[in-house]
């Protein structure tokens, strides 16, 4: 597994603290016994010291917004006096810890990635599984309420285990879904969130709450919903076979524009798939082609529709027979 992070598993409950130590020290009230109390947290256990050092670079990133005056920086605990931050009351220190625990979330929390052509599979504590796909990129962030999942980009098919008291959420982009315990996959792509249910049942509404109702789509098993921005919501329910061919490796592609066809096939390989002619982009493609296999591909299509296959050092051009005799 590709993480950002080969470090062990840090408890929430040392999250919380180290926020409370760098928000501490930040406050007004400045003592011996809180440095001292602070030397005996650091020196009972080496997770103590990584999360504050992860809960002093929080603070830098959301710290200033509550800095009454210079933003100057704590990297590192020490005897030394140093200038701090006053705060008006309780409230605002309340408020400032809840802050770096919350970014601490987010910077804590290991990205797990697959690189072109590339899969992974991810088993969580519950037994929930996730297997990544090409180019992928996602963070998992479990709790004692909920289990979370941020899909940055890519496409994962997740095989949850059932809890009804710690419900499974994925977020992709301006959307999110909620699951007890079932199969689908979610595909993130430029500006469109693509989410297929497998088995069971899952609801897909905003991220983000809005002024207005939120909506909400239950999938039922075999359908695929695809939002993206600027456009209206589109449910359809295609070969399943299909959505999940990349497990086996494969691409199957049924009267799919060329254009697109060439897109997907992309996604497997380093080696670049171009349609040097605008003619050949609606040629209807169908066919089962091993994912990564450009050349094959580009030959197949070729032999097929009369099509010249140009190959170049890192890309394949696919063109019209007409257009290269005219340049030959």
């Amino acid at each position: 597994m590709n993480t950002e992070s080969s470090q062990a598993p840090m408890p929430a409950a040392v999250r919380a603290e180290a926020a409370a130590w760098v928000a501490r020290l930040h406050g007004a009230s400045q003592s011996q016994e809180l440095q001292a109390g602070l030397r005996r947290w650091l020196a009972a256990d080496p997770v103590n010291a990584r999360a504050f050092e992860l809960a002093t670079e929080a603070w830098d990133i959301g710290g200033s917004v509550f800095a009454a005056a210079s933003p100057r920086r704590v990297d590192r605990f020490d005897a030394r006096p140093r200038r701090r931050f006053v705060w008006s009351g309780v409230a605002a220190a309340a408020a400032m810890v809840m802050l770096i625990a919350g970014v601490f979330a987010y910077l804590w929390s290991p990205a797990v990635t697959t690189s072109v052509g590339e899969q992974r599979l991810l088993t969580l504590e519950d037994g929930s599984r996730i297997l990544l796909n090409t180019s992928t990129r996602l963070r998992v962030d479990e709790s004692v309420t909920e289990r979370r999942v941020r899909l940055d980009s890519g496409e994962a098919l997740f095989d949850v285990a059932r809890n009804p008291e710690r419900p499974f959420i994925v977020t992709a982009g301006d959307q999110q879904v909620v699951a007890l315990g079932t199969s689908f996959v979610v595909r993130r792509q430029e500006q469109q969130v693509t989410v297929t249910l497998i088995e069971g049942k899952v609801a897909v509404t905003p991220a983000v709450e809005t002024a207005g109702p939120r909506e909400k789509t239950v999938l039922m098993p075999g359908q695929r919903l695809r939002v993206a921005k600027a456009e209206t919501p589109r449910l359809d329910q295609p070969p399943i076979e299909a959505v999940t061919a990349w497990r086996r490796g494969e691409v199957i592609l049924d009267k799919t524009r060329l254009g697109d066809a060439v897109a997907e096939m992309n996604r497997y390989s380093a080696i670049e798939l171009v349609i040097d002619d605008e003619r050949v982009a609606g040629i209807p493609i169908s066919g089962i082609f091993r994912a990564g296999d450009s050349a094959s591909f580009a030959r197949a299509v070729g032999e097929v529709y009369r099509l010249h296959v140009i190959n170049e050092s890192r890309r394949i051009v696919i063109a019209a027979a007409a257009k290269v005799s005219d340049e030959d």
